[in-house]
């Protein structure tokens, strides 16, 4: 237990009772032997004063002391004090002990070493050294250890792997000699601690886990130091230094706490790592079962064929991507004779071997055509790291795709070589991966933050409640400025009146004098007098405030400073009484002590009872408003009270009438929305510079900046003159304001001398004074604000985590990854470990998880396949558990900001309004026929009737599903490649018409039978049925269009066939469950709105200044033979092309696209590299030209990819919540019934005698041994030995370890083959079919044996069998692992969490289907022509993913949902049209440029960030509901424990009435035996002395429900009469 956690209930039992013993003095009495610190609990151990003073001066001197410091920490105070003066009356409970020692330390042990006291002089030294009598961490000892832990990690940082080989240079021997140092610094700190505290024991130095990290580090640097001594070097000793700045967590209390949060979650997350373990295992077999050894495949040569210039055919050079192909025995996609002809300088060669000798001008032999056998090889793909050749690379394999970075290609390898069905493993894979096991973990950190979160605020809630009395703070978002604002205004008027009085008393005036108009009543005198020392006072509590302020960084509260939660507070309503009382309370001094020179008092108390409502509001406003009508007044009073003309008093006058005019103007909304139009103008001039733009819209935006600078300046200028400087000042909005205006003056005075300043990128910063215009987004920000501190803590916490994995990364990889260039040059890799910058950048990265699984397969490659371990713990914690924290924190924010959302439909407003338009215009005859549908058919019409009668009945619906799924089918057989005339065609033409005549009919019965508009059911009335009407009439449309001789408007036609893919969605409105969560959706749609609304904004800010950092800069040139070239001339004299990259910044539509592929953080990194390379327009890119442009991408990435869009998740769970609440309180009803059956049942079975009393000997031993626990033990035992033994299997494996695999299979199925025939004997054939596991564990023994027979068949190869079913039979006994699920309970829970939410998952899955569905039959439309082959080479799609197909679309699909490599399939459907050629044989148009983005946009969008994050939300609802399941359980197992215990003890009592009775009546009841219990409990009701009766009373059905589901045991007394006519009643109960 850490110190901070001990001093949450040592402050709450120390302060609970104040004993009036102040002047006592301060002696402990401790018994050596005894643990007496258990009375009271203290954080810290205090250091013994000399001389024993009473309490009271003890307090006072201290408070001097720390006043001098300027820090009072109020509950440490009194802590301290009750303490001191409770310590004399503390009691030892052994006190027959006769060695009593005076102990200054009651928490401390008294005796360390069997020899040193606490009073004992190196001891002493030791105690008073590492401790003070505040606060344990603010001792100097405390402070120059964290220096140290920092000096450690600069010289840590400052390793060079690439020059500190054998470290001869001078830099690395003063390096080496500060690293000795810090050891030895680190070992005396280590020791001064023991020594102080003792090593062993709850108390002592190992008591603490921090402490105990200190000594392992310790221990392992002297283990590094003695093997030097003996040179021998061990890197992985040295590796451990890189641990050193764990040290600081233990002295950054919120770090502390985070990390203890982390270490809370481990037991559930343990359960998650088990569940993967299953995985891992079960699809690891699966893989090395059908695919060991099938990545080795590659096309090699006929025998005895010499003349090729390769062994076997490679597509490049160094075979970073092999061509794999299928044996004759698999039935994979490519084969050898696919292999593609050779290519020489851009054209195909033709020519055979026997041709080789004749040299023909451009022609070549096409050497490709011999690779003709394949053959299993001796590589595998990307340097031997992916394959499926035993259990530990399948591993990897699993892990790889889990993370999604590169599962595609490791997809497509084993399609080429197995089977093209092969996908399945892999989107199962990822489905019960990714989209469930990693989500898992956020659900589970997420829910236990929400838990720890509230414990610690409760805590501090207590503490706080104790303190309350002194408090000063009340605090919300706003008040820290607030109190900082104000120590500023007291400083400065006390100077003021400081000035005022020298000069009075230099021109000699009384020392009371005030000037004429100083605008200050008498009041305030007064209250200055009142409060005696105010000035001192004040200051004090204004430090403490600013103390606490930026201490609360370190602190878990939820907002930016401590505060009372908001129940503390009283009613916004009533803020001036807060204000009053705290004053009365001996609190003046934050609430009226300030009140400004301008006599503005009472106004932040207004503002602070708006401030609760959880907006940052605007206070300007209300400060403004409330201050001049103060100053307004007191100036009338003047010229009231003073007679006579006087012309200052006239100016003065006529000065507050001037700036209460301006009030009015600067507070009217209309200058606001003016300043609103301003700044959207603004943005927009500032958004429209680009690349290549005229020399005239240059001049003009400067122009418009100088206007718009000077437009905000006179804003501040009217502002300050209507509210004063103070007031103006007092709102951060207003600050805010003013630093952009300053700067931007600034800009423009620094550009007359010429040159563009950097100051211009701040003058995006005014697209966020556009949040103060928007409520909803304040809130949004405020919860943003809220979260803040916890997020500070999370970067400091990510910092020193990638900081340390950097370091160790450098030790592990430095200087090992290295390229060949085209030219043969040796050059380091992008992403490498040579320093601590590009560490750290390659930490980041993996961190992305974008691209490292190249980082990971050079580091197998450069060291050993051990490398992998780095990479996965890296990914493990980083991704899984730290990031996942982050999503935890902005989740937590959501959820205690809880607010109701009142939903406007415009629409209805709307209709409303036509329909009072209509009125005026209505003809009598309409008036009269209103009941009538569409005015024609009466409500009595035959016509109508009978389609009201077809609507109503039960077929209608499902008929209607029918067609439209028939109409999927034919939408999904489109396909643009179909020729015209053909048998195809013409089907689907007349398809197509069958069912819009089948939709106009269903759109007209339903007209006729409801109405259109008019009544309340009508036609139009539902929004689904709005949508089905705009389908029809677009599917009319399109009918008539392609009539009338479509060829001449082909444009309209498409956009036509084009919204017919949209039919699908007429699902959702038939079915319910599907119909749920697009409503969740679409009422999540406003607060998603607020984020996305956020995030342009900082789309926007970021992509203005990426415009103008990078502007023309993201062009190269395409050539041979590139590296003498600097610029575009050189490059276009050289005959070369000068081209641009795809992403780039050249203007704001760009910069927004590649910003949204940095967003979705695939292939950001190659943005980033472009970025860096940049050198200046029109000039060539050089590596690493610039490597500050990291901070660009890197605080893109953090603010925008991490932060705001994990909000996302924030808001759908939220929301997700609150749509369920209308089903929670049925849900809970149907639980509390569930749970009444099941307590019914389980009593009924309490009662019953149980089914195997009636077995013989032989059999009730079986029925024990199945029972029994330890039967199931060691069947995991095997079972665990089983799986063992099942993953050892690999690729090429000895002949001797496949015979002993064998056996051991023999062995285990033959155990298998007893438990289940003991099984079926215990328990006979009904009953052991009756539970789910025993079905399982038959099916297991028949498939095994199945396996096995089926094995020695064809060894005997008595008949033909196809090796594919043995497979499959071995691959099926895999099962077993499933029987371990029956031991492990936890995960158990946890995947009953996920069965439980599978139906909600399953809608989803639908609403999944319906979205791939249409965005395929789009995708086949838009893209089905676009070519990829030699001469259009392609970067994401490649001859597996295209959309040629519906099927190939929809695989394509599923890869970009995953977020791999969809950038790259953007950038293939972006190309340009080459000049001089058809479209049409290229598959490309020009409207793609422009549809191609938003189309992946809007699909990303909607799949990765949002329907994902709902899966989320379904986990954590389900993960509450299971917990609160488990808890009711054990509730309930315990509460008929108890009953049975009851009735027990009642017959027993009643039997001992019975023998010392002497009136009685004995009635003996039978035995009752409980299921499993050995023996029987007899229940009787036996009369007693009084001649009354105890007896068990069960409450029966019927009184369960009265009961309101607590049914408790009662023994009831009943009387010798009642007895008799009871005794029947419970003898034909329990018989």
């Amino acid at each position: 237990m850490t110190s901070e956690e001990e001093e949450g209930p040592g402050a709450a039992t120390s302060t609970a009772t104040t004993p009036s013993v102040a002047t006592l003095p301060r002696v402990t009495t401790a018994v050596t032997s005894s643990d007496s610190d258990d009375a009271v609990t203290s954080s810290s151990p205090r250091r013994p004063s000399p001389h024993h003073l009473p309490c009271t001066k003890e307090k006072e001197e201290k408070e001097k002391e720390i006043e001098e410091e300027g820090i009072i920490e109020e509950e440490r105070i009194e802590k301290e004090e009750v303490v001191e003066c409770e310590g004399d009356d503390e009691d030892d409970d052994s006190s027959s002990d006769t060695s009593v020692l005076v102990v200054p330390y009651p928490e401390l042990v008294p005796v360390v070493f069997f020899c040193l006291k606490q009073t004992t002089c190196p001891r002493s030294w030791c105690i008073r050294m590492c401790y003070s009598l505040t606060n344990p961490v603010s001792t100097w000892f405390e402070r120059v250890s964290m220096m140290v832990i920092l000096l450690n990690c600069v010289t840590l940082g400052m390793y060079q792997p690439c020059e500190n080989i054998d470290c001869s240079s001078e830099r690395c021997q003063i390096l080496q000699a500060f690293d000795a140092f810090i050891y030895i610094f680190f070992a005396l700190e280590m020791v001064i601690k023991m020594v102080a505290l003792g090593i062993f024991g709850r108390r002592c130095y190992l008591g603490d886990t921090w402490n105990r990290l200190d000594f392992f580090i310790v221990m392992a640097g002297m283990v590094e130091y003695s093997l030097d001594l003996q040179n021998i070097n061990f890197t992985a000793i040295r590796t451990v230094r890189v641990l050193r700045p764990l040290k600081a967590i233990n002295r950054v209390p919120s770090m502390r706490i985070l990390v203890n949060l982390l270490l809370d979650t481990l037991p559930m997350l343990g359960n998650v790592l088990l569940l993967c373990f299953f995985v891992f295992f079960i699809f690891g077999i699966i893989g090395v079962q059908l695919w060991a050894g099938l990545l080795r495949n590659r096309c090699y040569p006929e025998e005895n064929f010499t003349l090729l210039p390769r062994p076997y055919y490679m597509a490049d050079e160094d075979d970073e991507r092999p061509f794999i192909c299928s044996l004759p025995v698999d039935n994979g996609i490519m084969s050898c004779s696919d292999v593609p002809a050779r290519r020489e300088g851009g054209r195909t060669c033709c020519l055979d071997k026997d041709d080789a000798l004749v040299s023909v001008a451009g022609l070549c032999v096409n050497w490709n055509q011999y690779y003709t056998r394949c053959h299993t090889g001796h590589s595998n793909p990307h340097k031997g790291a992916i394959n499926f050749d035993n259990i530990a690379y399948a591993w990897i394999v699993i892990f790889q795709v889990i993370t999604l970075e590169g599962w595609v290609e490791i997809m497509y390898y084993v399609m080429d070589a197995h089977s093209f069905y092969n996908f399945i493993y892999f989107i199962l894979l990822i489905i019960v991966g990714s989209f469930f096991m990693i989500n898992l973990c956020l659900v589970v950190i997420a829910t236990q933050f929400s838990e720890t979160k509230q414990r610690e605020h409760q805590l501090m809630q207590e503490q706080r409640a104790q303190c309350s009395s002194s408090s000063t703070l009340a605090s919300e978002p706003g008040d820290c400025y607030e109190e900082l604002f104000q120590l500023v205004c007291h400083v400065l008027r006390k100077a003021r009146r400081q000035t005022v009085a020298l000069f009075n008393t230099l021109r000699g005036k009384p020392r009371g004098f005030r000037g004429v108009g100083r605008g200050r009543g008498g009041g305030e005198g007064r209250e200055r007098k009142a409060n005696g020392e105010g000035g001192r006072k004040r200051r004090i509590v204004l430090l403490r405030c600013m103390v606490k302020s930026i201490t609360s960084i370190f602190t878990f509260s939820g907002s930016l400073c401590p505060h009372h939660s908001k129940s503390d507070h009283t009613s916004p309503a009533e803020p001036m009484a807060i204000a009053a009382t705290s004053a009365t309370e001996g609190c003046p001094q934050c609430a009226t002590a300030l009140s400004l020179t301008d006599g503005v008092g009472p106004v932040r108390s207004a503002a602070s009872g708006e401030a609760e409502e959880g907006a940052v509001e605007e206070t300007d406003r209300e400060g403004g408003r409330s201050g001049d009508k103060d100053k307004g007044k007191k100036g009338q009073d003047g010229a009231r009270t003073r007679v006579g003309c006087n012309p200052k008093k006239q100016c003065k006058e006529l000065w507050h009438e001037t700036r209460k005019k301006l009030w009015g103007i600067v507070e009217s909304k209309y200058f606001n929305r003016g300043i609103m139009i301003a700044i959207l103008i603004n943005t927009i001039s500032m958004g429209i510079e680009h690349h290549e733009q005229p020399e005239e819209l240059t001049n003009v935006l400067e122009i418009c900046n100088i206007v718009f600078t000077s437009m905000f300046s006179l804003e501040m200028i009217l502002k300050i003159t209507a509210f004063g400087s103070f007031s103006y000042l007092r709102n951060p909005y207003n600050v805010f304001d003013g630093v952009i205006v300053i700067i931007s003056v600034c800009e423009i005075v620094g550009q007359s001398d010429g040159g563009l300043s950097v100051l211009r990128t701040f003058r995006l910063l005014r697209v966020l004074k556009l949040v103060r215009f928007m409520p909803a987004l304040r809130r949004q920000l405020v919860v943003l604000m809220k979260t803040m501190d916890n997020v500070a803590t999370f970067c400091m916490l990510l910092m020193l985590f990638i900081f340390i994995f950097s370091i160790l990364g450098m030790h592990i990889f430095g200087c090992k990854f290295s390229l060949k260039t085209e030219t043969g040059d040796t050059v380091p890799d992008r992403k490498n470990f040579d320093s601590l910058l590009w560490a750290i950048v390659t930490v980041f990265q993996i961190l992305t998880q974008e691209d490292w699984n190249a980082v990971l397969y050079n580091g197998m490659a450069a060291t050993s396949p051990l490398a992998a371990l780095y990479f996965v713990a890296l990914m493990t914690f980083g991704n899984y558990v730290l990031f996942n924290l982050l999503v935890a924190i902005l989740v937590e924010g959501f959820q205690a900001e809880v607010r109701d959302i009142v939903a406007k439909y415009c629409h209805t407003i709307l209709c409303f309004r036509i329909q009072k338009m209509m009125e005026v215009y209505k003809p009598d005859w309409c008036e009269t026929r209103e009941e009538w549908s569409v005015y024609l058919f009466s409500p009595q019409n035959k016509f109508r009737l009978l389609c009201q009668s077809i609507i109503a009945h039960k077929l209608f619906d499902y008929v209607v599903l029918v067609f439209i799924f028939l109409n999927c089918i034919t939408v999904a057989l489109e396909r643009p490649k179909i020729l015209q005339g053909s048998l195809e065609r013409v089907f689907l033409t007349i398809s197509n018409y069958i069912f819009t005549a089948i939709f106009v009919a269903e759109m007209t019965v339903k007209v006729v039978s409801m109405g259109l508009y008019l009544g309340e059911r009508a036609y139009l009335r539902s929004s689904w049925n709005i949508l089905d009407g705009f389908l029809v009439f677009v599917s009319l449309i399109d009918i008539v269009v392609s009539m009338a001789g479509g060829a001449k408007i082909l444009g309209v036609l498409r956009v036509l066939r084009l919204l017919r893919t949209l039919r699908p969605l007429r699902v959702i409105s038939r079915a319910p469950g599907l119909k749920l969560v697009v409503e969740t959706l679409i009422t999540s749609l406003k607060p998603i709105g607020n984020i996305v609304l956020i995030c342009c904004a900082f789309f926007i800010i970021f992509g203005i200044l990426g415009v103008q950092l990078f502007k023309g800069k993201f062009y190269y040139c395409v050539g041979l033979d590139v590296k003498n070239i600097t610029n575009k001339s050189d490059c276009l004299a050289a005959k070369y092309r000068w081209v641009h990259h795809k992403y780039n910044f050249d203007n704001l539509g760009q910069a927004l696209m590649s910003l949204f592929v940095l967003a979705s953080k695939d292939g950001w990194v190659n943005i980033m590299y472009h970025g860096l390379d940049a050198v200046g327009i029109d000039q060539q890119p050089v590596t690493n030209n610039n490597p500050w442009m990291l901070l660009y991408f890197i605080s893109f990435l953090l603010i925008v990819s991490f932060f705001v869009l994990n909000m996302f998740v924030g808001v759908v769970v939220e929301n997700f919540h609150k749509c369920r609440q209308h089903q929670e309180v049925e849900e809970a009803r149907r639980r509390e019934e569930k749970r009444q059956r099941r307590m019914e049942k389980k009593r009924r079975k309490a009662q019953k005698l149980p089914y195997y009393a009636s077995y013989g000997h032989t059999r009730l031993a079986i029925h024990t041994l199945c029972t029994s626990h330890y039967l199931d033990l060691v069947i995991t035992f095997i079972i665990c030995i089983n799986v063992i033994t099942m993953s050892l299997e690999h690729y090429s494996q000895p002949q001797s370890l496949e015979t002993a695999l064998k056996y051991c299979n023999y062995f285990f199925t033959s155990t298998f083959v007893i438990e289940a025939s003991l099984k079926l004997v215990a328990f006979g054939f009904r009953r052991f079919f009756k539970d789910r596991w025993n079905q399982l564990d038959l099916a297991i023994v028949l498939l095994s044996v199945m396996g096995i027979t089926l094995e020695e068949i064809e060894i005997n190869a008595s008949l033909p069998i196809n090796p594919t079913i043995i497979r499959i039979m071995r691959v099926l006994r895999i099962a077993r692992v499933l029987k371990l699920l029956k031991m492990a309970t936890g995960m158990r829970a946890l995947l009953d969490t996920v069965v439980q939410a599978l139906p909600q998952v399953g809608n989803l899955g639908l609403l999944f289907m319906l979205l791939f569905f249409i965005y395929a039959a789009l995708g086949v439309e838009l893209f089905g022509e676009l070519v990829c082959n030699a001469d259009y080479p392609c970067e994401g799609m490649s001859r597996h993913a295209t959309f040629e197909n519906f099927g190939m679309a929809f695989l394509t699909l599923f890869q970009v949902s995953t977020g791999d490599n969809w950038n790259g399939i953007m950038k293939d459907t972006l190309r340009e049209c080459p000049p001089g050629r058809p479209g049409s044989d290229y598959g490309c148009h020009a409207g793609l440029q422009f549809i191609s983005p938003m189309y992946f946009v809007s699909f990303v969008l909607t799949a990765q960030f949002v329907l994902i994050n709902v899966v989320v939300a379904v986990l954590m609802k389900h993960l509450d509901d299971s917990n609160k399941e488990a808890q009711e359980d054990a509730e309930m197992d315990a509460e008929i424990e108890l009953e049975l215990a009851q009735g027990g003890l009642c017959c027993m009592m009643g039997g001992i009435g019975a023998i010392a009775g002497t009136t009685g009546v004995a009635v003996s009841g039978a035995g009752v035996g409980g299921a499993g219990a050995s023996g029987a409990i007899t229940v009787g009701t036996i009369g007693g002395p009084s001649g009354g009766v105890m007896a068990p009373l069960r409450d029966g059905g019927g009184g369960g429900a009265a009961h309101e589901g607590h049914t408790r045991h009662r023994c009831q007394l009943y009387s010798p009469a009642q007895v008799r006519g009871l005794s029947d009643c419970q003898e034909s109960n329990y018989f």
